[in-house]
């Protein structure tokens, strides 16, 4: 079974991964792809996940694959920004 890691990409350009995994259903059986846009599923606690400035957008910059140490798992690289009404109609 194919795992997919989100590891987030700072300002500065240092990557740290945030201990997220998905499994390819969770994105409609696909891996996303550089320039995909996930809307984090989490929201802090008492928010309201229906109001885009309470969800964190992640835009995906990078796909990294290690078939020799991590063959079952793609590595999604994200910049993470706040959601907010105008971009986010979507939501």
């Amino acid at each position: 079974m194919t795992h997919i890691r989100i590891l987030h990409r700072d300002p500065n350009g240092a990557i740290f991964d945030g201990g997220e995994d998905f499994a390819p259903e969770h994105f409609a059986g696909q891996v996303p792809m550089i320039g995909d846009m996930i809307v984090n599923p989490g929201v802090l606690q008492g928010q309201d996940r229906q109001l885009p400035q309470n969800r964190q957008i992640w835009k995906v910059v990078g796909r990294v694959f290690n078939p020799r140490d991590n063959e079952d798992y793609v590595s999604l690289i994200v910049e993470s920004r706040d959601g907010n009404l105008a971009d986010e109609a979507f939501l």
